[in-house]
């Protein structure tokens, strides 16, 4: 018990330090691109302070594992550089054993995370969409806020990628769902124009689909206009959770499931439900890419770690979008999963063996002599100056 609360300390400040400053990175990036819109609209301030909170559940299901994981390394290479663990593994305890501690914070924080996932981030997000209505109405048109799904006009959604300074919207997706519909348009960029009765959406370099299986058309277009009703009879309106997938309740999507079948709702229950495992994966690679680069202490094991983080998150975002477009099965986002997880524990059992692949402590001594190297640069240039 007492090496466990030991471990735990070593474990705890990194930990809070490193949620708080991710998640308060992505909180003010997002302040950021929300800004002009409360300025232009003319809106309390208390309302960016509502935004914030309710995007916080998703920024939290993606902080959390990042801080733990990073913080389990900082421990590691802590133990390691100091020797400790070297005695710890003499009087005869095992990697497991000594890491216990942060692997019960692990399994803690997996419940945590799969509450909030389930139930917390579809209401977060409803909240966010219903706050983002009330200011577009007082904006009196809307504005697309870039990567995420907007449906703030009856029976339209909409998703970019980003906005430049000059108003235009890139990486462009429609659906509209109005009567005679669907119809889906993908387009490179998009500018919003006034229109007949509302606002006119001008797609440039596009296609658009219409109709189901073997009735499906497609047009390629250069130029599209797509009229939105928005005003007296259209203006946007509070969102319910049952008009996207995003930010239903767990029983609603899984309903939607059962009846329809819908490939972007069989998308995001398997996301709600693999985020939280992210954490659990995390934890058994902490182990083996920290003990690989010994030389180099932290700054190997963080290199490794920062590559695996970008290659997880990659590969969770691209299988998504391919089961949501219904070109891969549900299946294939957890076997990315499983993959990632059965590599990591074959990983943590050659390190309880002692005997780590040899281009994991290759390369870890490849960055010991980089880092050497660079100091070495450094100091001479220092030296001339």
């Amino acid at each position: 018990m007492i090496l466990d609360r030991y471990v735990l300390r070593l474990w705890l400040v990194p930990f809070a330090a490193g949620l708080i400053l991710a998640t308060g990175v992505l909180l003010f990036g997002r302040a950021l691109k929300l800004l002009s819109l409360i300025t232009d609209a003319g809106a309390p301030w208390g309302l960016l302070g509502e935004l914030m909170l309710f995007v916080l559940p998703y920024f939290i299901l993606l902080t959390v594992p990042i801080a733990f994981f990073l913080s389990m390394q900082n421990v590691i290479t802590a133990l390691q550089q100091g020797s400790e663990i070297d005695v710890m593994r003499s009087a005869g305890m095992s990697y497991t054993r000594i890491c216990r501690a942060v692997i019960v914070m692990a399994i803690v924080l997996y419940a945590a995370l799969f509450y909030t996932s389930m139930y917390i981030l579809p209401q977060g997000q409803l909240a966010f969409n219903n706050v983002l209505s009330q200011l577009y109405n007082l904006k009196g048109s809307p504005e697309f806020t870039p990567q995420r799904f907007s449906r703030d006009v009856e029976n339209i959604t909409f998703y970019v990628n980003g906005k430049d300074d000059d108003g235009l919207y890139h990486g462009v997706m429609l659906e509209d769902g109005r009567p005679g519909g669907p119809v889906f348009y993908l387009a490179e960029t998009a500018e919003l124009t006034p229109g007949r009765g509302g606002i006119r959406l001008r797609l440039h370099q596009g296609t658009r689909l219409e109709g189901e299986g073997d009735n499906q058309r497609m047009l390629a277009f250069t130029n599209y206009d797509v009229d939105i009703p928005f005003g007296p009879l259209g203006a946007a309106r509070l969102s319910r959770s049952m008009d996207h997938v995003i930010m239903m309740s767990p029983a609603q999507l899984w309903e939607k499931i059962q009846q329809l079948h819908a490939p972007d709702a069989v998308a995001e229950w398997n996301r709600r439900l693999i985020l939280p495992t992210t954490v659990l994966i995390l934890c058994v690679f902490a182990l083996p890419l920290s003990l690989a680069p010994k030389r180099s202490g932290r700054t190997g094991s963080f290199l490794y770690g920062i590559g695996l983080l970008i290659l997880l998150y990659n590969v969770q975002l691209v299988l998504h979008r391919q089961v949501s477009l219904g070109s891969f099965p549900a299946w294939s986002m957890w076997a990315g999963q499983m993959a990632f997880l059965i590599f990591g524990l074959l990983l943590w059992r050659r390190a309880e063996q002692g005997a780590l692949p040899k281009w994991l402590v290759q390369s870890g001594e490849m960055f010991y002599v980089i880092h050497q190297q660079l100091m070495h640069w450094i100091a001479h240039r220092l030296g001339k100056s």
